[in-house]
């Protein structure tokens, strides 16, 4: 487990890392509820990986078309798991709204696919920052309780 002084340290480095300002032009911030249970199996951090995996891949598909497939091109996103004090999972993500699209098309398939999925919920909050402190106060926020496997890395994509 990390103290605070290193998760500090670890969060400002990941956003270097993440380039956050360079890869997210058109940054969507977006938090995903889960069901908590689908025919007898409850979500847990494998499901959920599982699951949003499912998620990218339509939604890659829709907007990046074949490109995604061929040519390995692919949606930048930061995917955050969190359990709230309910012990309710959900995902925290940042994603990089392709500039083709306008932010209402993309809001409206996220919410459908998010929606097809088994463990998609369709409690669903997705905002379009205009101000550059509100798109780095949601990395933050996002990163508020870091630890080492609060962030889906299979699933997070920075090209």
């Amino acid at each position: 487990m990390f103290n605070r002084r290193d998760r500090s340290t670890i969060k400002r480095k990941l956003k270097d890392h993440f380039n956050v300002n360079n890869n997210f032009k058109n940054q969507i911030n977006v938090t995903l509820t889960q069901k908590q249970m689908l025919n007898g199996f409850p979500i847990d951090n494998i499901r959920s990986s599982q699951n949003f995996k499912h998620f990218k891949n339509k939604l890659n598909k829709k907007f990046l078309g074949n490109a995604y497939y061929r040519h390995g091109k692919s949606i930048n996103m930061i995917v955050v798991r969190e359990i709230s004090s309910n012990l309710r999972h959900h995902l925290h993500c940042i994603f990089d709204r392709p500039n083709h699209v306008s932010f209402d098309e993309f809001e409206y398939h996220i919410r459908e696919i998010w929606k097809s999925t088994n463990y998609g919920f369709d409690q669903i909050h997705i905002e379009n920052p205009t101000e550059e402190e509100r798109r780095v106060g949601w990395y933050y926020y996002i990163m508020k309780d870091f630890d080492e496997n609060s962030i889906d890395w299979i699933n997070t994509t920075i090209q």
